[in-house]
């Protein structure tokens, strides 16, 4: 889920000084541009912190799309009012009508931090972006926001005409084509899901596949990026067909289970062989499109938040060694055990670096050392492993 708070930067100051109603009527009239305009884009709005406008998005894209707008709309309407925004990324927790947690409180602050008509996004936004904001998103380093434990991970999204805009949608990303095979046994689905990728200028479909068996053979032959994996096929289960191509080691292709069922021991058993995360099949397409992004990337597991429930429920911490360090990690180095720890927590390397203070292709160096180390496929069983060995323990 993408969170979007948006305020309106000016507003607060002219009602201050005003001796009339006129602007609490501009504010009002602000707030009811913004909510169009979230309506517009699919967004939610949901009750948040603060002051501000708070609205929910299924994916990142349409979330940094509705920004844009906001800007645009709330610009061209009172100019000595812009808006500011803030946007982030993760998994909040619901209570009726409101949503908490470190993605709200990182968009507010982003919100307050951000200057009269500025964008400010968590980096992690504009990874899952993809596509559908390059050239709009950049990098801007890192913050440190107040009630925020950890340094984030940011990025600026030009909006203005005078600025860098998204490329025409015919083009492809610089990154390159993401390659998908698609397997499921029911067809229709797999039509659908193709419908949705091909349409997508930084992706294509290059197979499909009715069983476990046919899904094996297709990812050899195709050696995708990305497969769509069900859980539940005839000849050979999803899981199993998974473990078969997890193991090869001249497929590098990351694996996305999913399924009808919200079991918690098929996903976890899913994490454990080295899928790159699950999907329920009514899951919306934005959504769908930024976890194959994500696995693609290979740099930040797919919703962290319910990966850490997931190991917190099953993985059986074991007792660390005297010196506190597990011996299957003993491999090692002090450094790598520190990144292994914030690769644990669900944190993207951009995020790792700005906390440690190091370049992120050091971070993404360290990342490789300990993969490599440990005989690991990639992060999310590096995750397991940390859980699993007392590294990292449990909350609650």
């Amino acid at each position: 889920m993408t969170l979007l708070i948006a305020d309106l930067a000016g507003a607060a100051a002219r009602l201050r000084g005003a001796a009339d109603g006129g602007a609490a009527d501009a504010r009002r009239a602000g707030f009811a541009t913004l909510r169009a305009v979230a309506a517009e884009h699919g967004g939610r709005e949901v009750r948040g912190a603060g002051d501000g406008l708070t609205v929910a998005f299924t994916g990142a894209g349409a979330a940094v799309r509705c920004a844009v707008d906001m800007q645009r709309a709330t610009t061209g309407a009172d100019p000595d009012a812009p808006a500011r925004i803030g946007l982030a990324a993760g998994e909040p927790v619901a209570d009726g009508d409101d949503l908490y947690g470190t993605p709200v409180e990182v968009a507010r602050r982003l919100c307050e931090t951000a200057a009269p008509g500025a964008i400010v996004a968590t980096d992690v936004v504009r990874q899952i972006a993809g596509a559908r904001a390059a050239g709009q998103v950049h990098p801007a380093g890192s913050l440190r926001l107040p009630g925020v434990p950890e340094r984030v991970a940011v990025a600026e999204v030009r909006w203005r005409d005078d600025e860098d805009d998204e490329p025409a949608p015919e083009e492809a990303p610089a990154g390159g084509e993401i390659t998908v095979v698609i397997a499921d046994d029911q067809r229709l689905l797999r039509t659908g899901f193709r419908v949705i990728l091909d349409s997508e200028p930084d992706m294509r479909v290059v197979g499909e596949a009715p069983d476990g068996e046919a899904a094996v053979d297709v990812v050899r032959r195709r050696r995708p990026d990305v497969v769509l994996m069900d859980i539940r096929m005839p000849e050979l289960d999803g899981l199993s067909a998974a473990r078969r191509i997890l193991d090869d080691p001249d497929v590098p292709t990351a694996v996305v289970m999913l399924t009808t069922f919200d079991r918690d021991e098929y996903v976890y058993e899913a994490l454990r062989i080295g899928a790159s995360g699950f999907l329920l099949k009514d899951t919306p397409a934005d959504r769908l499109l930024d976890a194959i992004r994500v696995a693609a990337s290979g740099d930040a597991l797919l919703a962290p938040s319910i990966t850490r429930r997931l190991i917190e429920r099953f993985a059986h911490a074991a007792r660390p060694e005297p010196d506190g360090v597990p011996a299957a990690l003993a491999p090692l180095t002090t450094r790598e055990l520190e990144v292994l720890r914030l690769v644990a927590r669900g944190m993207s390397n951009a995020e790792i670096a700005g906390e440690l203070v190091l370049g992120e292709n050091t971070v993404k160096t360290h990342v490789a050392r300990v993969l490599g180390k440990l005989g690991l496929r990639d992060r999310v069983q590096a995750v397991v492993l940390a859980y699993e060995t007392g590294l990292v323990a449990p909350e609650g």
